[in-house]
């Protein structure tokens, strides 16, 4: 078989999905050192069922799979699918009889991260034992001539003559018929491993003869007794079928009569249903009176409960307004003490006007000189202060000095400055200015 193509993904250095195309019988592969040229012969040998990791330069099997870089991440699973050309029929023959008839033998094998490995032919999952079956006698495989690395040129020419004849054996394609021979020897010696079990449970057998036939003895008695058992019993389940019938008669008989009176007391029972019916009916009549005096009562007693809160509030009211009654009567007999005591300084003021008004029309006419400011009030000082009006419609003579304030009346000596004489008021405005 010849190599068409093969496609790489996520193994080693490729991460990227990468199709190499076989289309000449000779290719060569061209590149610097590092850029992955031996990658390609390492995912070829991978992919024709490898299982060491040391062969394909890694110390574990999962080293294939890409582990990153810096600038990408590493990846889940490596997969390589190495696709055969098989339109050669002296090829095809070589093959198993399945895959004689595909022009086209695609081979790939799957790894992921956690160790599942997975192979498949034509995209048909298969075990590796398959894979290796397929390549037997053909030159390709893991040990076959197919693959010569760096350095095994010699490995062959100075190896044992057991060694050579692996090759030879492959390229004469007689690798098929041993890997055979060995598969028909195993399950030759299979075959006999089953023989000498047959022969021990034979043996086995012939030493449980004897006991299997005291049990057949026994096995026998025992349909015998179950027999005359199963007579006895049908003996006894006849008599007992005897009284069952009779039970079942008087029984039935029974239940007739008792079928007449459960009639009877059912119209009776009937009759008992309408009349507690009509009941029911008066009794609904009654329920429904007693909601609505039910009803009507509990709204009496809310009016009720609102009446009294009115009383209450109406009490609050009346008991406030009265206070306020009685303090309008006191304010009211202050007033009138007041204007009784107005009433008496009006009477005095009158008075007082009159003896002035005589003791101006006795003076003479004579002109008098203007009175000066510091002698309003018979102030001791001179002040600036204006005289009152009093003061200053009278004239000030130095012959006869001017009559003594009256008495003041009953509101001044209270505290009422209002009802005060008006001289008085004059002397105690002089006062206050000197102090000032």
């Amino acid at each position: 078989m010849h190599i068409k193509k093969l496609e790489i993904t996520g193994f080693k250095s490729f991460v990227d999905r990468s199709v190499i195309h076989f289309d000449h019988d000779i290719v060569g592969i061209v590149g610097p050192n590092g850029c992955g040229k031996s990658n390609i012969v390492d995912a070829i040998r991978w992919t024709l069922g490898e299982q060491s990791a040391k062969h394909l330069r890694g110390r574990a099997m999962e080293d294939v799979i890409f582990n990153g870089s810096e600038s990408r991440g590493p990846n889940g699973m490596a997969e390589v699918t190495l696709t055969f050309d098989n339109t050669n029929p002296e090829y095809a023959e070589t093959l198993p009889p399945e895959y004689k008839d595909y022009p086209e033998i695609a081979v790939t094998r799957r790894l992921f991260r956690d160790g599942t490995s997975e192979y498949m032919l034509n995209k048909t999952q298969v075990r590796l034992r398959d894979v290796t079956e397929l390549f037997l006698g053909t030159g390709v495989g893991t040990k076959a001539y197919s693959i010569v690395e760096q350095g095994r040129i010699g490995q062959i020419v100075s190896s044992r003559p057991e060694d050579r004849r692996l090759f030879i054996e492959e390229a004469a394609g007689v690798t098929k018929y041993k890997q055979r021979r060995k598969q028909a020897e195993r399950k030759m010696e299979l075959t006999r491993q089953n023989l000498l079990r047959i022969t021990d449970i034979v043996s086995e057998i012939d030493r449980s003869r004897a006991s299997l036939k005291r049990q057949v003895a026994k096995a026998e008695r025992f349909i015998e007794y179950r027999k005359e058992l199963d007579d006895l019993s049908l003996h006894d389940a006849t008599h007992r079928l005897l009284e069952l019938i009779v039970t079942e008669r008087v029984e039935t008989d029974g239940l007739a009569e008792s079928s007449e009176k459960a009639g009877a007391s059912r119209t009776l029972l009937r009759e008992r249903e309408s009349e507690i019916e009509v009941v029911r009916e008066q009794s609904s009549v009654t329920e429904a009176r007693t909601d609505e005096a039910s009803r009507r009562a509990f709204e009496a007693d809310n009016d009720v409960s609102t009446l009294h809160a009115e009383i209450e509030r109406s009490k609050d009211r009346l008991t406030h307004l009265g206070d306020r009654i009685g303090a309008g009567r006191t304010e009211l007999d202050d007033i009138a003490t007041r204007v009784l005591s107005l009433k008496t300084e009006q009477a005095d003021f009158s008075s007082r006007i009159e003896d002035l008004s005589q003791d101006e029309r006795l003076a003479k006419p004579t002109r008098s000189p203007r009175p000066k400011p510091w002698q309003s009030c018979k102030a001791k000082k001179r002040m600036p202060a204006t005289p009152c009006s009093i003061c200053a419609a009278r004239p000030v003579s130095s012959r006869r000095s001017p009559p003594a304030p009256k008495r003041a009346s009953t509101a001044w000596r209270k505290g009422s400055k209002t009802a005060a004489p008006a001289a008085t008021r004059c002397r105690t405005n002089v006062t206050r200015s000197r102090r000032s």
